[in-house]
């Protein structure tokens, strides 16, 4: 038994833990050898569980034939002539049609199959507990609470809008910084490290005397607006919310990018009818993220825009750590929807959205600079993605769902427009 009298969870901890898991023990039992609280160790194992693909987890897979659509798709299927409830995994990611279908014992204590035994023949996806692995990830979570810079989201605005410009005109940092020392929130060296993290329009190639080598891979300056962000935020949070509130809409919000330190996208994935909402932005910070939801709420107004996004689940990006901007109206101060953080690292805990975003790589493929592009090029890319038919919604489009549940009111103030399906291009063409 371990008695440390340590406020936190050890490395010893979690290994007696993911043992007792092992052994079938409860909760009480996991307790009583750690020497915390129950509540403690069902909030460690819940926190910090991570899902682990078998083999084909479809809800259609016992009746779907897969050799000729992966063909019609282009995918090389490794079980010709058989079906998908093969241990196959590739319509996961390339299948419209795929529902994922997920075991319900996951949900009951103890949260995790290390026990359970049909393990071993399941093919849905496992949930597993690894000491090293939550020991990492508690390391992390406590590295990032104490990283950030101490600008305000106003305050680095500034220091871009007088240091950019004369950089990228050939001037050195330390002259444009000593110009205006007296108004300057950062030292000049500070300065260097935001250009170098991308912080700043300026970048590196734009400082003439910076030295042409390869430099080695480390983490830049990270403009967090709220540290405390995630605190009643998390994704236990977000299930325990569900279970109260399971008739609430749910919105999944990711950003998409493309040449590093470019423009960007941010979706919003709307899970009720799968229609995914995007808008280019010129940087990837908080403020530009709050900007998109302060138009939301006027182009809609306060019933439409709570009617639509009342739940919103996205990761841990710096470009969502100002949630109260989000969540609250900025003209009233009332909070007009919930936002929620997946665990670190986690980024399946929102996998339609992530799925979906498959459709607009079609178009602007990984890597692609979006700095050419404007906002009606991104419509064109969301209304030709939204009016492509689901096989999950028998043929129907998101776009057609969603003129359903909302109206074509809502449909015409958010700039959607049906393309007909003979019209659809989900290639690179669509930009050119």
């Amino acid at each position: 038994m371990n008695h440390n009298g340590k406020k936190h969870l050890t490395l010893d901890d979690r290994l007696e833990i993911q043992q007792a898991l092992k052994e079938g023990k409860n909760f009480a039992q996991i307790a009583a050898m750690v020497g915390k609280n129950r509540t403690t160790i069902t909030r460690e194992i819940r926190a910090h569980r991570y899902e682990v693909a078998a083999g084909n987890d479809c809800l259609h897979r016992h009746e779907c034939p897969i050799p000729g659509e992966c063909r019609k798709r282009g995918i090389a299927c490794p079980n010709q002539n058989r079906f998908c409830r093969t241990r196959c995994q590739q319509c996961r990611t390339g299948c419209l049609r795929y529902v994922q279908e997920a075991c319900q014992r996951r949900e009951k204590p103890p949260y995790v199959c290390s026990a359970c035994p049909g393990r071993v023949k399941c093919w849905l996806i496992k949930m597993e507990y690894d000491a090293k692995t939550a020991q990492a990830a508690y390391e992390t979570e406590r590295t990032e609470a104490r990283r950030g810079i101490s600008l305000s989201e106003e305050e680095l605005e500034y220091l871009n809008t007088v240091m950019s410009k004369p950089i990228k005109q050939g001037q050195s940092i330390s002259v444009v910084w000593q110009r205006h020392k007296e108004e300057m929130p950062v030292s000049a060296r500070t300065v260097c490290n935001y250009v170098e993290g991308n912080l700043l329009e300026a970048r590196n190639l734009d400082l003439r005397r910076k030295v042409r080598m390869p430099q080695r891979k480390k983490s830049g300056p990270i403009l967090r607006v709220d540290k405390l962000c995630h605190l009643g935020r998390t994704f236990e949070d977000y299930r325990s919310y569900r279970q109260e509130n399971p008739e609430e809409t749910l919105c999944q919000m990711d950003t998409v990018e493309g040449k590093k330190g470019g423009k960007v996208l941010l979706t919003l994935h709307l899970l009720n009818c799968d229609l995914q909402l995007m808008y280019l932005r010129h940087r990837n910070t908080a403020a530009s993220v709050s900007e998109i939801f302060h138009r939301l709420r006027q182009m809609l107004g306060r019933e439409k825009f709570m009617e639509l996004f009342q739940v919103v689940l996205t990761d841990r990006g710096t470009e969502f750590t100002d949630p109260l901007r989000i969540e609250v109206d900025s003209d009233t101060g009332e909070v007009q929807c919930r936002l929620f953080y997946c665990d670190p690292q986690q980024t399946n805990q929102k996998s339609n959205a992530e799925r979906n975003h498959g459709l607009i790589r079609y178009i602007i493929p990984k890597g692609a600079s979006m700095d050419h592009l404007t906002q009606a090029d991104i419509a064109k890319v969301m209304n030709h993605i939204n009016s492509y038919g689901r096989a999950k919604w028998n043929g129907q489009s998101p776009l057609d769902l969603f003129g359903k549940i909302y109206g074509q009111e809502v449909c015409d103030l958010l700039g959607l427009t049906k393309v007909p399906p003979e019209s659809i291009l989900l290639k690179p063409e669509l930009l050119k």
